[in-house]
């Protein structure tokens, strides 16, 4: 597992006017939780630096956190806020960890692979998007693939299907299902009417036969 260096610096200020103007000057307001932080401290981030360091080693990056000049702490995402219209972080929640003491974390599930019985029309139904696993900070996947290469229509894989690296678990349990393939839905044709022709009415007809017996 990669590392990388950040620094912070802890925020008095609060509220949506102080924050407004912190993500104008570039910075990502955010809380580190942990003992070593007084169980919750609100900080400033650079947003390039957050950013790049994320998009660089991935969210489950353990990232060595300097606040405000001290000696750093590891520490990884719990979570973050991305502006919808931008895709800019503006908020990140980080928890002190401790390098040698298993934790759980959230990992996505990422399909590999072509199914053949996608090939004959079938449909791929994702059940579970991310699996919960335990492990130590430094060896949590960025994500675990789910091979779909040899599904056929009917077919499913589950979370005991799963391969995972060395020293991690998943916590899920195995019998929970993670995509099933799904056979073609069916296009039921409506049934066709049987159309009655309706006899028209000989007007001219009728009228003779009423003259005939008047007569």
């Amino acid at each position: 597992m990669e590392q990388v260096t950040l620094a912070a610096r802890a925020r008095t200020g609060i509220g949506s006017r102080t924050v407004k103007k912190m993500r104008q000057a570039g910075k990502v307001p955010g809380v580190v939780y942990g003992r070593e932080f007084g169980d919750a401290m609100p900080i400033e981030i650079d947003g390039r630096e957050l950013r790049a360091a994320l998009h660089g080693h991935g969210l489950h990056s353990i990232i060595n956190l300097s606040l405000d000049g001290r000696p750093s702490t590891p520490v990884l995402v719990h979570d973050h806020q991305v502006d919808i219209l931008t895709k800019h972080l503006i908020h990140v929640d980080l928890h002190a960890v401790s390098l040698d003491e298993e934790i759980e974390s959230s990992v996505q599930l990422v399909p590999v692979g072509t199914a053949p019985g996608v090939k004959e029309g079938g449909i791929l139904d994702f059940v579970l998007r991310e699996v919960e696993v335990a492990c130590l900070p430094g060896n949590i996947p960025e994500r675990i693939e789910v091979n779909v290469g040899e599904l056929q229509i009917g077919g499913s894989i589950h979370v005991r299907d799963l391969t995972v690296p060395e020293g991690v678990r998943i916590v899920d349990s195995g019998g929970e299902m993670v995509v099933s393939l799904l056979p073609p839905s069916k296009v039921e044709e409506a049934p066709v009417a049987e159309a009655t022709a309706a006899v028209p009415e000989l007007i001219g007809a009728k009228k003779s036969e009423e003259e005939e017996q008047a007569s």
